[in-house]
């Protein structure tokens, strides 16, 4: 088997809080990939670290948000369950990227023991030319392609349209959060209305009225079995909240849009260090002229160095500074290209396919209330001579 076709398995899972004068929760990421298995320990700000980590040597890369941090109630039960899956889920998409996986920083992540930070400063800061190999070795597929102002175009718009949608992503997730928190207000209500107070009115009130149990409908409902299988399936469906994985799909949106920015504005700091060494060429040019005309200037009216010197000098800083543009116009071109045509258009369509992933999973839902209700209440009225 070609190593880049082995399939890597990881898993999070075993939470343990670890107590002391600031209490934190540990996890086990286990699995195994083409280099063998591992199994460490690693908590949240490990993650965090990680991720920084690969930001800062994968510039123009994307790379998926880590769930948010929680600064009261980050050692409640669910919440700890909730950030574990929410990790399995960051592992499993980290391990589809298979350069960021076997990346130097990576591996010491899964497999490196003790203090991770430590591990990974070790790491040495890469140089432009390391990084130009770099890229160019993981993405030769990307090799000749154009660079062409539909192309700029392209990038330019979609990072004003992230920047125009974020506030109104945002306030998108404060509205999911409101009708997740009301809906399971609601349902909540109505179940324990259905469970219990029906039932209780029924034989503390109705049965004074009436004088008859027969005429006592929900709490008849206890003793056939088919209509009682009714009544437990439509609580079952109450009892579930799928307006709360609305709005944990629009805070993780929320976060990714604040991720791809982050990612588009690495591709801007380089453009703009491109600005600022053609800047200093310039004024390292203007300087070699004055000298050489014989001119002085502010900077060498008070140099003992010999002319020749200074001119030897200034064209070795115009050489160094011309490297430096040839590297920044050489690393720009390359994150335009992976974003125009790779990026942009994998975050589009991961957008897309998690909206309909989740718009199905929300209708069945509804679908399934709706019938519940429906069959348990006209079997109600059918059963029962209600005046």
């Amino acid at each position: 088997m070609n190593q880049d076709d082995f399939e890597i398995s990881v898993e999070v899972s075993d939470p343990k809080v670890q107590s002391g004068l600031n209490k934190y929760t540990t996890y086990s990421v286990r699995g195994m990939d083409k280099n063998g298995q591992f199994d460490v320990i690693r908590r949240f700000s490990d993650f965090r670290l990680i991720r920084q980590f690969l930001i800062t040597k994968w510039p123009g890369c994307y790379i998926p948000p880590l769930p948010p941090r929680k600064a009261i109630g980050n050692m409640d039960q669910k919440f700890i369950d909730d950030r574990m899956h929410s990790l399995q889920d960051w592992m499993r998409i980290m391990s589809q990227s298979k350069y960021f996986w076997y990346s130097e920083e990576f591996q010491l992540f899964i497999k490196a023991n003790g203090d991770i930070e430590k591990a990974l400063t070790q790491v040495p800061k890469l140089t432009y030319d390391e990084i130009i190999n770099k890229y160019q070795d993981t993405f030769t597929d990307l090799s000749g392609r154009e660079i062409n102002r539909e192309l700029i175009q392209k990038i330019t718009d979609f990072h004003q349209f992230l920047k125009r949608v974020n506030p109104m992503v945002e306030n998108f997730k404060q509205i999911a959060k409101n009708i997740a928190q009301a809906r399971w207000n609601f349902q909540e209500q109505l179940s324990h209305f259905l469970l219990n107070c029906l039932p209780e009115y029924e034989q503390q009130v109705l049965l004074e009225f009436s004088e008859s149990e027969d005429k006592l409908v929900l709490q008849s409902i206890k003793n056939d079995e088919y209509p009682s299988q009714l009544l437990n399936n439509y609580i079952s469906l109450l009892q579930q909240n799928e307006f709360q994985s609305l709005y944990q799909e629009i805070r993780k949106e929320s976060k990714q849009v604040r991720a791809f920015l982050e990612t588009m504005t690495q591709r801007e700091k380089y453009e703009q260090q491109k600005v600022f060494y053609e800047q200093k060429q310039k004024e390292l040019q203007i300087q070699l002229q004055e000298v050489l005309a014989g001119k002085p200037s502010i900077k060498n009216i008070f140099s003992t160095t010999k002319k020749e010197d200074q001119i030897a000098k200034l064209q070795t800083q115009i050489d160094q500074v011309c490297k430096d543009i040839e590297n920044m116009q050489f690393i720009c071109d390359i994150l335009t290209v992976l974003l125009g045509y790779i990026e942009i258009d994998k975050f589009k369509l991961e957008k897309q396919q998690n909206y309909y992933k989740l718009a199905k999973s929300l209708i069945q839902y509804e679908i399934q209330l709706n019938q519940a209700s429906e069959e348990f209440w006209e079997r109600v009225q059918q059963n029962y001579n209600l005046l």
